[in-house]
């Protein structure tokens, strides 16, 4: 079975674009919804691996680069 989040970047991902990245932003307003920066970052780097098009994929990156802020140090490689 997906994880919610799932469906909520898939869709985000449909509308973003190289200077708008709807990923990201649905990503900010579920951690300051208060779930876990972790599990919003797990599943984000799921979809990223899961993604065929490059372009999206690139996109889900980033937004994950710029999603780990919200980590603990110790999570950092």
């Amino acid at each position: 079975m997906a994880h919610p989040f799932e469906k909520m970047f898939d869709k985000a991902l449909k509308v973003s674009s190289e200077f708008d990245n709807a990923v990201l932003r649905e990503a900010e307003k579920l951690r300051a919804k208060g779930y876990s920066g972790a599990e919003i970052a797990g599943v984000l780097l799921k979809l990223e691996k899961g993604l065929i098009d490059k372009g999206e994929a690139a996109l889900v990156s980033e937004a994950l680069e710029d999603f780990k802020q919200y980590l603990p140090d110790e999570e950092e490689g």
